[in-house]
C-alpha cells in the first residue's frame, strides 16, 4: 500500500488515493480488529495480547502518515 500511494501521490493522482486509503480503513476496522478482538481485549495471552495492539498501532502510524498530505489537520490531530 505505502508503494502504491507514494507512486500515486508522484505522479499527482490524489483521487486514487484517497480511494485506496479508505478502502483500506474500512477493511482494516472490519476485518483485523473484528477478527482479533479476543487477542486485543487479552483472552488469549498477554504476549498475543502485546503482538496484536503493537501491530494495529504500527499500521495505523503508518496509514496516518500516509494520510497526511492530503487531510493534514486529522491527520495531526492522529499522530
Amino acid at each position: 500500500m505505502i508503494k502504491y500511494v507514494r507512486n500515486e501521490m508522484d505522479n499527482y493522482r490524489l483521487y486514487n488515493v484517497v480511494r485506496h486509503l479508505v478502502t483500506f480503513l474500512e477493511n482494516l476496522t472490519n476485518w483485523y480488529i473484528r477478527l482479533n478482538r479476543s487477542r486485543m481485549k487479552g483472552e488469549t495471552s498477554v504476549d498475543d495480547q502485546k503482538t496484536a495492539v503493537t501491530i494495529l498501532f504500527d499500521v495505523l502510524m503508518s496509514a496516518t502518515q500516509l494520510m497526511a498530505p492530503i487531510t493534514p489537520f486529522i491527520s495531526e490531530h492522529l499522530f
